[in-house]
């Protein structure tokens, strides 16, 4: 009877710890499927919004090669995961709400619709996108430098006390990156430089903040992203609704 009640309770166990995941040992969990689900919708946004950086299926595979090498698993263990959710519709649709959920929690930040870049001179009233040059950038292994560099010269310099926000939306940062990628921007007036550095330490939206000093007008505002060589050898990140805003004196 004793022994009867001990390998009752062993089972008994087994079934607890066990039933936390409703899936075979072979197919992506149901908690991990939520993110791998939630960044794949990501990177087919990446491809439809930036056509010209794909313009081969080659070059759109790697975006979702990226998504496998964030997430540690194989194409192969991708698709036979789908196909086994498909079967299992009931566990498929409560994962795809909460995907759909995280989008919704987040689509502000990587699909909000940007103006469009201007040209020429900006009036000291103006509260404006300055940014004159592609809105997307992909740090690639194959390429030499991994830089992201902006400089922006006024025909006319900017006023004195506007403040300046760098914006962009990150994809792509894998767990096992070793150094974090660095955000750096500057203003420079007269002989004063106020330089802002910032981490990005996770995909999602960014923004760096630059106030200028009052009494100095505003001759520069320059900048880079930075990816270390190390990790650039191997990963491929993206940044997505790139935009520089100038915002007018009174409105700080």
């Amino acid at each position: 009877m004793t022994n009867r009640l001990i390998i009752y309770c062993l089972l008994t166990l087994i079934c607890i710890t066990t039933s936390c995941s409703r899936v075979p040992k072979h197919i992506i969990s149901e908690r991990k499927m939520r993110v791998v689900l939630y960044d794949m919708q990501l990177a087919e946004a990446i491809v439809e919004k930036m056509p010209d950086s794909f313009p081969t299926s080659d070059e759109r595979m790697t975006v979702y090669d990226a998504v496998f090498a964030k997430h540690q698993i194989t194409q192969a263990e991708y698709d036979s995961s789908l196909i086994w959710y498909g079967k299992h519709m009931d566990l498929y649709m409560g994962v795809y709400r909460l995907v759909l959920k995280d989008i919704n929690a987040n689509l502000t930040a990587f699909t909000a619709v940007k103006p469009d870049p201007i040209s020429g001179d900006v009036s000291d009233t103006d509260t404006v996108d300055i940014w004159i040059f592609d809105r997307s950038h992909v740090f690639k292994p194959e390429r030499v430098f991994n830089t992201l560099r902006f400089d922006i010269f006024p025909h006319n310099a900017y006023s004195s006390g506007s403040k300046y926000v760098f914006e962009l939306s990150v994809w792509g940062i894998p767990p096992i990156l070793k150094h974090k990628p660095k955000i750096h921007i500057s203003a420079f007036q007269a002989d004063t430089i106020i330089s802002i550095n910032k981490e990005i330490t996770g995909d999602g939206y960014y923004e760096v903040v630059v106030r200028t000093i009052d009494s100095l007008d505003v001759k520069r505002i320059y900048g880079y992203v930075y990816l270390n060589e190390s990790d650039a050898a191997f990963h491929r990140i993206y940044l997505n609704d790139i935009r520089l805003m100038k915002y007018k004196k009174n409105e700080q």
